[in-house]
């Protein structure tokens, strides 16, 4: 858990699976809700080409993902 820790303080973990928001031990701490996204072979290509993806979190919320670029470290403007 301290890889998934030290991962959780940037706001991004590496899981195997979803785990369930009701667990009490979670690498962010207690949520009180949470989806899963499958990108396509697409949705890879897109963030590879720069692009940037845009979420729909529980109607409510928008996520943005972008491919960090191995250049410079930064991301893909």
């Amino acid at each position: 858990m301290s890889s998934e820790k030290q991962d959780a303080e940037s706001g991004i973990v590496i899981l195997n699976k979803p785990f369930s928001v009701d667990e009490t031990e979670q690498p962010f701490g207690k949520r009180w809700g949470g989806e899963c996204f499958t990108l396509t072979t697409e949705h890879l290509a897109a963030l590879q080409a720069g692009k940037t993806l845009a979420l729909d979190v529980q109607n409510e919320y928008i996520t943005f993902v972008r491919l960090q670029s191995t250049d410079d470290g930064k991301a893909a403007a």
